[in-house]
């Protein structure tokens, strides 16, 4: 085939086989690189979003876990409040209590006078003025009085001069009439508790006034009460 114009056929197509090859491998190296750049970007994108959800996922347990911490501190700081709260509530009722211990003690300090004064040169005129002030209270004029057990003598004694006072009083705060019309008798039937002082009874039975010194002590004790606390306590 020397000179034969069909060996320069044979060298173009050979050529053109070449030419092909080397296209063909660099399509396939460049499909190759693609591929593997493709792979590498979706791997950094995949590590990407895993750093992502990572750090959100991360964030959420921390917002989770200050919030279980914030919880958890305002448990401690009310647990903490109701247990000084408890303590000065406590601490408080035990001052109450010592203090309503004192004034008990007394209140039972004075109740302890009252059998004296029942003996003394001055409890006529005291008792005197029990049935006065109970007449005067009731303002009935038909009444009937008893002492406590043992001083019927001293009541029955002492009505005559405390009712001749009450008929001054009644006569000038209620009218002759009403005075003149004042009947008031001893019932020997003794009271069943108290130390000194009477039982006035009126309108008909319905209506008592107790003025014993037990009941006067009651009255002043619940009457001065303030002031009583003041003198024991300073504060």
């Amino acid at each position: 085939c020397v000179g034969c114009p069909c060996r320069l056929s044979c060298a173009q197509t050979t050529m053109n086989d070449t030419e092909i090859n080397q296209q063909i491998t660099q399509m396939v190296q460049f499909i190759h690189q693609e591929a593997s750049e493709k792979a590498q970007e979706i791997t950094l994108k995949a590590k990407e979003e895993f750093e992502i959800e990572k750090l959100r996922m991360v964030e959420l347990e921390k917002q989770k876990i200050r919030q279980q911490y914030e919880v958890k501190e305002k448990q401690v700081e009310v647990k903490k409040r109701i247990e000084q709260s408890n303590t000065v509530r406590l601490g408080r009722l035990e001052s109450l209590k010592k203090r309503d211990e004192k004034m008990q003690e007394v209140l039972a300090a004075a109740a302890a006078k009252l059998p004296g004064m029942t003996v003394a040169t001055s409890y006529p005129a005291l008792l005197e003025s029990l049935i006065l002030e109970a007449l005067k209270t009731l303002a009935e004029a038909k009444v009937s009085i008893k002492g406590v057990s043992g001083q019927a003598a001293a009541v029955q004694k002492q009505i005559e001069p405390a009712k001749a006072k009450f008929k001054e009083w009644a006569a000038k705060t209620k009218g002759a009439a009403f005075a003149d019309s004042i009947v008031v008798t001893f019932d020997p039937t003794p009271l069943q508790h108290g130390i000194g002082g009477v039982e006035v009874t009126g309108f008909g039975g319905k209506i008592s006034l107790v003025n014993t010194l037990q009941s006067r002590l009651m009255l002043a004790y619940e009457t001065r009460l303030p002031q009583l606390r003041a003198a024991l306590f300073k504060d």
